[in-house]
């Protein structure tokens, strides 16, 4: 008769399922929200969010379109969203390290993304206004604004004019 050295089969199962158990519990923890890492950031949401809020920032969504032609508030419509909404959906995530934060920008995301990379060092240095309307330019984004045409500077220039930064 054989022991439950480690040559037994039931012994040999009897680790597997301790390892396994044991490797699932040791998971990492998640690791806090970036806005919970930077007061700035969780600021400037709740900024660009009451600006949202008001119809005149509102206005900002006519005067941009998507790639295919449509603008930007009949696209955030046709999800059935509010715009605040859209912003609420935005994942802000550090950019430290990521060849888009070695050059001088602040924010980047991709078309129909929401998930932001912030780069914290430049965003952290803006004033307040600058920062929610970085992270309302982000949000056309989401919608499907491209870039260059318009050039970052033109829509973050639109953002602060039509939302009384």
């Amino acid at each position: 008769m054989r022991g439950a050295g480690t040559g037994s089969e039931p012994w040999r199962t009897i680790m597997s399922c301790g390892l396994a158990v044991g490797l699932l519990g040791a998971a990492p923890r998640a690791r806090p929200a970036l806005e919970d890492r930077v007061p700035d950031l969780r600021a400037a949401r709740q900024g660009a969010r009451e600006s949202l809020g008001r119809p005149a920032c509102q206005a900002v969504l006519a005067d941009f379109k998507d790639r295919s032609g449509r603008r930007l508030d009949e696209v955030l419509s046709a999800t059935g969203r509010t715009a605040q909404e859209q912003l609420d959906l935005m994942v802000f995530e550090s950019g430290f390290g990521r060849h888009v934060c070695a050059r001088p920008v602040m924010a980047s995301t991709h078309i129909h993304s929401s998930v932001v990379s912030i780069c914290l060092r430049p965003f952290e240095l803006l004033p307040p206004v600058q920062q929610q309307a970085v992270l309302i330019h982000e949000m056309l984004h989401s919608l499907g604004l491209g870039e260059n045409p318009p050039e970052s500077v033109a829509i973050t220039a639109q953002v602060m004019t039509r939302c009384e930064h």
